[in-house]
C-alpha cells in the first residue's frame, strides 16, 4: 500500500502537468532567490571582512600629545613614552564604537635586527581583536599565530619559519605583511602583546625604561564604528567620556562605503524572509485548493481501505516531490544567475578596492542542500492542514461534496 501510494503520488503530479509546472517554478524562483541571495550575501561579507579591515580604523585614540601618522590607506600609531590604560575604552562601553584594538609600540635599538644601531619598531597587538595587521598578511605559517611567533614588515626579509633573534632571544617568523606604504608597517615587527611584554627586561636593559612594556598599558587604540555610528558621534562620545586622549579620524569616505554595503546587506536579507513568506502562503494556498478539488478521489481511497494516515502520506509526498524538485531547479537557477552577475559584482568592488571571495565549496554545497531541505519542508507543512482535514471526513462525505 506504502508503494501503491507513493505511485499515486506521481501520477496526480503528472494528471495536471501545467499546475505541477507551475507550482515547481513558483518554488524554483523562491528557493533560486533564496540560495543566491544566502551565498552572495556571505561571499560579499567575507569579501568586506578581508577588503574593508584593509583599509584600516575609522578612528584612533591615543594620549593627548601623542604623534600620530595618517594615510589614505591606514591610521597608525607612532612609538611615544605616553600610555594609556589597555582597559580604558573597555570600561567606557560605548556604543557608537564597534571593534577597538589595543597596540603596544616600542622603538628600540641594539635589538639585533639589522645592523647594529637600526632602529626597529617592535609592535605588539592582541591576535584576538585586531583587525588591522592580520588582513596584510600576504604568507603566513599554516598554523595560528603563537607566543614567541612574530610577523614581518614588508621592509624586512626573512624565510617563514626562520629563527629570528630579538635582544638574544629566539622568535619564530611566522608571517609577512604586504606593502602598505606606511612606515611602522613597513619597517615593523609584529608579535602578541605578551610576546613583547616577555621582552620588557632585555630591551629596558639596553636603554632607558619604556612604560608601555609594562601589563596593562598601551599606546593607543584603533577603532571601527558600531554599524550605525558616525565618526562624529563616536569622537564625541570618546572625548566627552574618557579624559586625556585625542582622537583622530580616518577617511570616513570609507566609513561610508562600509556602514552603507552592511545596510545593504541587512536590506537583502529582509526582503529574502519576505519572498520566503510570501512562497510560503502561495503554496499553502494552492495545496488548499488542490486537496478541496481531489475530495472525490480521495473519499474513493478511504472507501477502497485506505487509512487516514495513508491517505495524509499521500498528499505529503506528493507536495514534497513537488516542491523538492522546485528546490533543485532553483539551485540550478540560482547559480545560473551568479554566473551572468559574477562579472558586474566583482568589477564593482574591486574599485572599492575590495576583493571579491567566492564561498568555497563546501559552503556553497551546504546552502544549496538548505534550499532543497527548506523547499521541501515548505510543501510539506503546506498541504499538511488541509490534507489532515479531508482525511478526518468519512469517505461517504468527502465523495457526496465532490459530486
Amino acid at each position: 500500500m506504502r508503494w501503491l501510494l507513493a505511485n499515486l503520488a506521481l501520477q496526480n503530479l503528472g494528471r495536471r502537468k501545467a499546475r505541477t509546472l507551475l507550482l515547481i517554478a513558483a518554488v524554483a524562483v523562491g528557493s533560486g532567490a533564496l540560495f543566491a541571495g544566502a551565498t552572495l550575501m556571505s561571499s560579499i561579507e567575507r569579501s568586506m571582512a578581508v577588503g574593508f579591515t584593509r583599509m584600516g580604523a575609522d578612528l584612533m585614540v591615543v594620549p593627548d600629545g601623542a604623534l600620530t601618522n595618517i594615510t589614505a590607506a591606514l591610521l597608525t600609531v607612532e612609538p611615544t613614552d605616553l600610555v594609556l590604560e589597555a582597559d580604558l575604552l573597555d570600561k567606557a562601553r560605548l556604543a557608537s564604537v564597534g571593534r577597538s584594538a589595543p597596540q603596544k609600540i616600542a622603538r628600540v635599538e641594539h635589538s639585533g635586527i639589522g645592523s647594529h644601531h637600526d632602529s626597529v619598531d617592535l609592535i605588539g597587538f592582541d591576535p584576538a581583536r585586531d583587525f588591522t595587521i592580520q588582513p596584510w598578511l600576504v604568507e603566513k605559517l599554516n598554523r595560528p599565530l603563537q607566543p614567541g611567533d612574530v610577523i614581518l614588515g614588508a621592509g624586512r626579509d626573512a624565510p617563514l619559519g626562520a629563527q629570528l633573534l630579538i635582544f638574544g632571544k629566539p622568535h619564530i617568523v611566522y608571517g609577512r605583511l604586504g606593502r602598505t606604504g606606511v612606515g611602522t608597517h613597513e619597517r615593523g615587527v609584529f608579535m602578541a602583546s605578551t610576546t613583547l611584554e616577555a621582552l620588557a627586561g632585555a630591551i629596558q636593559g639596553h636603554g632607558k625604561p619604556l612604560p608601555v612594556l609594562q601589563p596593562g598599558k598601551v599606546t593607543g587604540f584603533l577603532i571601527e564604528l558600531a554599524p550605525s555610528a558616525t565618526s562624529l558621534q563616536a569622537r564625541f562620545a570618546i572625548l566627552s567620556t574618557v579624559q586625556g586622549v585625542k582622537v583622530v579620524n580616518g577617511d570616513t569616505t570609507l566609513s561610508g562605503i562600509r556602514q552603507g554595503l552592511t545596510s545593504l546587506l541587512d536590506g537583502i536579507l529582509v526582503l529574502m524572509i519576505v519572498m520566503l513568506a510570501s512562497t510560503v502562503l502561495m503554496v499553502s494556498v494552492l495545496f488548499s485548493a488542490i486537496v478541496t478539488e481531489r475530495r472525490g478521489e480521495l473519499g474513493l481511497l478511504k472507501a477502497i481501505g485506505a487509512r487516514r494516515s495513508q491517505v495524509l502520506g499521500m498528499m505529503v509526498v506528493e507536495a514534497m516531490l513537488a516542491t523538492g524538485i522546485g528546490g533543485a531547479l532553483g539551485v540550478a537557477l540560482g547559480l545560473l544567475v551568479m554566473r551572468l552577475y559574477e562579472r558586474s559584482l566583482v568589477y564593482n568592488l574591486e574599485r572599492l578596492g575590495v576583493p571579491f571571495l567566492w564561498d568555497d565549496l563546501a559552503r556553497t554545497v551546504a546552502f544549496a542542500t538548505g534550499a532543497i531541505v527548506l523547499s521541501v519542508l515548505i510543501g510539506a507543512l503546506a498541504v499538511l492542514y488541509p490534507a489532515w482535514r479531508a482525511s478526518r471526513r468519512d469517505a461517504y462525505d468527502l465523495v457526496r461534496s465532490e459530486a
